[in-house]
């Protein structure tokens, strides 16, 4: 990153780095989350939850990729420490890979889990670091709508 690019942080830069490596541990662990969740579930609406659960995992993947572009725009390297970076964590299927509520639970928790953590972070470098804040808040968007995607597929 460019001098002027440097000066406009108003925050301490490894902290920032922190939140935004731990953001990305966050979204990583959710892409291979999902992803898992797609190659194992099954039922009569696996097939349907599957292809969601894909175009998810592959809209996680993308964060990560936000994510590391402004880590190494600060002039560090994503985290390769996922499991102890990561605030959100990883949720394992449930035994029964038919049982399609709790996956979708499983999915939800993770969901508002990053909805808390970017409201939080957002929030944070509100004018202080303008092009992280963006970014904190474009995901904070992103996960909002899927957490009400998640929900309209619980049954009722």
């Amino acid at each position: 990153m460019g001098q002027k690019g440097r000066e406009i942080v108003e925050s301490d830069i490894k902290e920032v780095l922190d939140d935004l490596n731990s953001a990305f541990a966050d979204e990583w662990l959710s892409h291979y989350q999902y992803f898992l969740y797609a190659q194992v579930i099954k039922g009569i609406d696996a097939d349907a939850l599957k292809k969601e659960l894909e175009k998810q995992s592959m809209d996680e993947l993308g964060h990560a990729k936000i994510l590391s572009d402004r880590i190494i725009q600060l002039g560090s390297t994503p985290t390769v420490n996922i499991m102890e970076t990561s605030t959100c964590g990883f949720l394992p299927p449930p035994e029964d890979r038919t049982d399609i509520k709790s996956i979708i639970k499983l999915v939800l928790e993770s969901e508002r889990c990053a909805i808390e953590k970017y409201n939080k972070l957002a929030k944070k470098y509100h004018m202080k670091d303008l092009v992280t804040h963006e970014i904190f808040e474009d995901l904070l968007n992103d996960e909002v709508s899927d957490e009400q995607d998640w929900e309209d597929f619980l049954p009722v």
